[in-house]
């Protein structure tokens, strides 16, 4: 996982809230079973996970299966749950899941209830196996080989990495713990002045089956337990670029911890390229065998614990580069006051607030956060010029974000721009405990139907705000609730089945219009729909 990744993960490890002991008599049990799937062959030493489905709740139940795949969960609170279960060698599969991407089900208990029927069936993973070769036929080491999937995020369709392996000294890799479905494989090479004496050559990216653009690549299409072997790449040499260039630390002066230079592909799929902290180079930027691309050029500095940062994009041609200059600042201080409408309550100081970068990949280093203490305020440190969007996590199930202004101009929907050469003005932000919610019951064939998407998309012209989108999945009953509206104009869907986040792009959701129930949220109203269910035929895009 990238330093990006893990920094993002770090901003939501929000805290629990407390909750009031229950009653013994109250408590619930889930039990149940984990086998293979095909053979129903008891898996020992499986993990099964219960969490809590409410929003501001992150404390999981565990279980380990028995010689015989057996599970208990005891002493749950009544309520929503998600479930899984995971084992080394098999897909992670999650209650009610009809497909490995698919989306879980709701499991809801009532006080006292004992649930015994639960079977996961785990699928064994798959693996992608081939080599790696340069242009002359000859094993390339270290090379790095990714598999990658189609997904919906951001309001588009879109390549992500699933998994990745590396080539060995016989240039062999494998890449496993695949779920089925179609992938796409990308290998990569990168070197530096120091381990490749040809320094006027690199190696772009190749796609199988031996493509340079990733429109031309065959997905490879793998099974549950699948060896796909054969998958050889070879590597072609292109022109090996160099940029060289300057950093300055304006108002931060000298590092004393160290600095540490990016270079990362505008896809943001793609790893970026460090270079270790040189204490001799002065600033120095210096980056070898580049391949030609759209980049961006990231400094990070550390001056007595606390960090400066810079980043700008990068157009690389083909034309080596020399002179670029990349000025790093001292993040922006940005003081906030949350404020919970109508209450005093103090549960807003497990509240967290976070801006999140717009329009580009995450930033190198740590993002603007803050936990919300008891009394509303928060310091969003390290607000870097750029554009952000806010976010407040860890929300009770019924609040939403009623409003958040900078300096008094509205900034929940346009978002905020941080220029550190002007000192920002007082963020506040009001939540309202007075959400509105969506339910009702969707059936099929005059039964309760387990397992729909359910989702609550805003009416134009807010589709753009992700925010604003909302989903779950119907439970054991047919049952589903949206909570935590915003007031506004919606239209409620459900479907049997819909790949996750494809019904926030506006050409797949057109189509389906018409199937739509429409609803006007106002302000802590409670809203029962009749939805149609979407059948699978009209439900794939």
């Amino acid at each position: 996982m990238s330093t990006f990744l893990l920094s993002l993960l770090f901003l939501f490890a929000a805290p629990a809230q407390q909750t009031p002991t229950p009653n013994p008599a109250d408590l619930c049990t889930i039990q149940g079973v984990v086998v293979k799937a095909g053979t129903g062959e008891p898996l020992r030493k499986a993990s099964v996970e219960a969490r809590s489905a409410t929003s501001g709740h992150s404390q999981a139940n565990f279980a380990v299966t028995d010689a015989m795949g057996r599970f208990e969960l005891k002493g749950l609170d009544p309520g929503r749950y998600h479930l899984l279960a995971r084992h080394n060698g098999f897909v992670i599969q999650q209650y009610g899941q009809r497909a490995p991407d698919g989306p879980d089900e709701i499991l809801t208990l009532s006080s006292g209830q004992k649930v015994s029927d639960i079977t996961f069936q785990l699928i064994p993973a798959a693996a992608i196996s081939g080599h790696v070769y340069d242009e002359d036929g000859e094993a390339v080491s270290g090379a790095q080989v990714t598999a990658m999937s189609y997904v919906y995020a951001d309001g588009q369709r879109q390549l992500r990495d699933s998994r990745s392996g590396q080539s060995d000294d016989r240039g062999e890799f494998r890449i496993f713990g695949l779920s089925p479905g179609q992938y796409l494989v990308r290998a990569t090479l990168q070197t530096n002045q120091f381990d490749n004496p040809r320094t006027n050559q690199g190696y772009a990216p190749i796609y199988y089956p031996g493509v340079s653009d990733v429109g031309r690549a065959a997905p490879i299409a793998v099974r549950g337990g699948d060896e796909f072997s054969g998958v050889d790449l070879s590597l072609q040499p292109v022109r090996a670029l160099t940029i060289k260039g300057h950093v300055f630390t304006a108002g931060c002066g000298a590092p004393t911890q160290g600095m540490m230079l990016a270079l990362q592909s505008a896809s943001a799929s793609a790893n970026p390229q460090f270079l270790p902290y040189d204490p001799n180079s002065q600033g120095a930027i210096e980056f070898h065998n580049v391949s030609p691309g759209s980049y961006y050029l990231s400094a990070m500095v550390f001056n007595e614990g606390k960090p400066c940062l810079g980043r700008q994009a990068l157009e690389v041609t083909d034309t080596n580069i020399d002179g670029v200059t990349l000025t790093v600042t001292p993040g922006a201080e940005i003081k906030g006051h949350l404020h919970i409408e109508g209450s005093l309550d103090p549960n807003r100081g497990s509240f967290s607030v976070s801006m999140l970068p717009k329009g580009a990949p995450p930033i190198l280093g740590p993002l603007p956060y803050d936990t919300v203490k008891p009394d509303g305020d928060f310091l969003l440190k390290n607000a870097y010029d750029g554009d952000y969007e806010i976010n407040v996590a860890n929300l009770p199930e019924n609040y939403f974000v009623k409003s958040a202004r900078l300096d008094g101009v509205d900034v929940l929907n346009a978002g905020v721009t941080v220029d550190t050469k002007q000192a920002p003005g007082l963020l506040d932000i009001v939540v309202s405990p007075n959400g509105a919610s969506v339910d009702g019951t969707i059936s099929k064939d005059q039964q309760p139907f387990q397992g729909a998407t359910v989702v609550l998309v805003p009416a134009p012209p807010h589709r753009g705000e992700g925010r604003l989108f909302k989903s779950t999945t119907t439970d054991q009953n047919g049952h589903f609730i949206l909570q935590g509206i915003p007031p506004g104009d919606y239209k409620v869907f459900a479907w049997e089945k819909i790949e996750h986040g494809a019904y926030t792009i506006p050409e797949v959701l057109a189509p389906y219009e018409s199937l739509g129930e429409s609803v006007h949220i106002t302000e802590g109203a409670r809203n029962t729909v009749q939805l149609d269910l979407i059948p699978i035929k009209d439900s794939n895009p």
